[in-house]
């Protein structure tokens, strides 16, 4: 019994170890698996929806808004007569 202890307690120390070693997630790795969530959902509701279908709708949908009016800014110059 008090072999079993031992072996549960080293256990223990050793994956709570690889733990707290862990590296934080980086923003690409957290779109990565945003992006793989979001394709799983999709195909497994839609069964004729092909992998570059979802990924294609997924990469649109997670992406942000581009702002229109920062690629053809209008200056108040431009403007006046």
């Amino acid at each position: 019994m008090k072999d079993f202890l031992k072996a549960a307690a080293c256990g223990g120390l050793i994956l709570g170890a690889q733990t707290a070693g862990a590296q934080p997630e980086t923003p690409a790795l957290i779109a990565k698996h945003q992006l793989s969530e979001c394709m799983a959902k999709r195909m497994s509701a839609n069964r004729t929806l092909s992998y570059n279908d979802a990924m294609r709708a997924c990469k649109e949908r997670l992406q942000p808004p581009k702002d229109v009016a920062s690629i053809n800014p209008v200056t108040s110059e431009a403007k006046a007569p």
